[in-house]
């Protein structure tokens, strides 16, 4: 493959694990939240915490297994 094109496709990979990380620190942010509220409970914010934290996390599985796929390939690409 192209020089160019593998430049492109690595760019897009570290986008991708921008991403990941970026999710990966909601759900940390969202947890330590969550652990604040135990001295301080409020149980409409731990309900929406908690559905929160859910999906955070669910979408963070799926961005995981993405980014994992396209690194696969573009280290496929380079050898």
């Amino acid at each position: 493959m192209e020089k160019g094109n593998i430049e492109i496709k690595e760019e897009i990979l570290r986008k991708i694990e921008d991403i990941k990380n970026s999710t990966e620190s909601l759900v940390v942010k969202i947890g330590h939240l969550q652990v604040d509220l135990f001295n301080y409970p409020d149980k409409e914010l731990e309900k929406f915490l908690d559905s929160l934290n859910k999906a955070f996390s669910e979408k963070h599985l799926l961005i995981a297994e993405i980014f994992n796929k396209h690194e696969e390939e573009v280290n496929k690409l380079k050898l």
